[in-house]
């Protein structure tokens, strides 16, 4: 089915104007399921100060039946980077299109800018036969991230409903993120590291791969992986009654982020730490937390492998410098977006993975995008990784167990991961379609995906003699 919009003109004095589904003169067009045309176009009468008070129509084409439907609306502009204007919530909206995944619509109703806060928002989902609908829920939204939020303009978002709800599928819970992928040409490598994640099995929690269609107050922003946000909780991050949250990444430590209260260095490693559970740490529990975590630093530099397996989880340690070392996530040197935890029982776990947008051989153009160029690795050689994450290849048993274990993936882990791919692939086709007529990529997620496939099977093949040199 394909949708036509057309918004007539119409004035009146007041608030800065925005034009509904049609936020400048130019007409985006995307691929519906029967391959008919989907435009939504319109033009700005007003100057900026006007509001703007539409009687809109909505023409439906669908093979040779044509059915209009008229609607009244009023909307509001906001001026925002992020392109995330106000509208009313008395507007009457068509019903989302079916594009094989599902559809949200999201609302907002201020003027926030959600670049540097949250907007107070409406947020609703089309499941489309896969999942269950969500009637239009209360909630909040802004942008999120660090170098995919600031750099490009397809942004990421993170929505904070105002109760739990389960979403497509997934455990109640009120905070979700948005992912947008942008610089990624094939969509697909979160989600595919994700699933190598999940795959391995000793990691509690890995986020969740859900492909959506996302509009903005009427306004298409493409197709976006919905997944949870890292954080305590039972169905995320389980750390139980006295447990930690820990996030290694530079920007959230005291270089980049000084103001904040809940951050530190460690005391061997120098590590940037910032505290994600428990919230509004105090600086009593900062150094109890701090103390704690320089005992596992201290056995992993002594390279003493049995007082780190009373420490840590070491099959969660092991999975996760494998998955760094496959996806070549040179982020692991900052460190960025490197999580670890520690619950109940008192040892520490590594996880949840996250953002590896750095990672598959990134060649930091910002022109080509361009992954896959080379077959490096990142845990052998002369770089900048920390000791925390190679001191203990220098034991003897734990290198042995180390490759033990990666006799144990190497066969069948890709066989999966690409089966889960391919399903993704069949279910997006179109969604991605219409995500590359609104967002122009460099190369076509077709030819990505089979590169990625390509540079992933050849440095499976070639681990095992790099884990000669270790």
């Amino acid at each position: 089915m394909g949708y036509v919009c057309n918004f007539a003109k119409g004035v009146a004095l007041l608030f800065p104007l925005f034009l509904f589904a049609c936020g400048n003169s130019e007409s985006v067009n995307f691929i519906s399921p029967n391959e008919s045309l989907v435009s939504f176009g319109g033009e700005a009468q007003s100057s900026s100060s006007e509001l703007l008070q539409s009687s809109s129509s909505l023409t439906i084409i669908q093979s040779s039946s044509i059915i209009t439907q008229s609607s009244s609306s009023s909307v509001i502009a906001q001026s925002s980077s992020s392109r995330v204007p106000v509208q009313s919530s008395s507007s009457v909206l068509p019903s989302p299109p079916n594009n094989g995944v599902p559809y949200i619509r999201i609302i907002t109703y201020d003027s926030t800018n959600v670049d540097s806060a949250y907007a107070l928002c409406s947020v609703e989902i089309a499941g489309n036969g896969i999942y269950e609908d969500l009637a239009p829920a209360s909630g909040k939204i802004r942008t999120r991230g660090n170098s995919t939020r600031l750099w490009y303009p397809k942004k990421p978002y993170r929505v904070k409903l105002d109760a739990k709800t389960s979403v497509l599928g997934l455990p109640a819970n009120k905070d979700w993120v948005l992912l947008a992928n942008y610089r990624d040409q094939s969509k697909f490598m979160n989600a595919v590291a994700f699933d190598m994640a999940r795959y391995m099995g000793s990691f509690a929690f890995v986020n969740a791969n859900r492909f959506v269609e996302v509009e903005i107050n009427g306004e298409y922003m493409g197709i976006y992986q919905l997944t949870e946000q890292i954080e305590h909780g039972v169905s995320r991050v389980n750390t139980g009654n006295g447990g930690v949250l820990l996030s290694l990444d530079k920007d959230d430590g005291p270089e980049l982020s000084p103001s904040a209260t809940n951050n530190f260095y460690s005391k061997i490693y120098k590590l940037p730490v910032a505290v994600k559970y428990p919230k509004n740490v105090t600086t009593t529990q900062i150094d109890t937390i701090s103390a704690n975590l320089a005992v596992l630093e201290q056995a992993i530099a002594n390279s003493d492998y049995d007082s780190v397996q009373k420490l840590m989880d070491i099959s969660s340690f092991m999975d996760f410098l494998i998955l760094q070392e496959l996806t070549h996530n040179v982020e692991l040197e900052a460190p960025r977006s490197m999580y670890l935890y520690k619950d109940s029982s008192g040892l520490y776990h590594m996880g949840p993975v996250w953002d590896f947008d750095g990672g598959f051989a990134y060649s930091w153009d910002e022109d080509t995008k361009k992954y896959f160029v080379d077959q490096d690795w990142i845990l052998h050689r002369n770089r900048t990784v920390s000791g925390f994450f190679i001191n203990l290849f220098a034991n003897e048993n734990f290198l042995a167990d180390y490759k033990a274990r990666w006799g144990q993936l190497k066969t069948s882990i890709l066989a999966d991961v690409f089966s889960k791919l391919d399903d993704y692939m069949l279910q997006t086709q179109k969604a991605l379609e219409n995500d590359a007529i609104k967002w122009t990529p460099v190369r076509s997620y077709i030819d990505e995906v089979q590169s990625l496939k390509s540079w992933l099977t050849e440095r499976v093949n070639r681990y095992e003699s790099a884990l000669q040199k270790y």
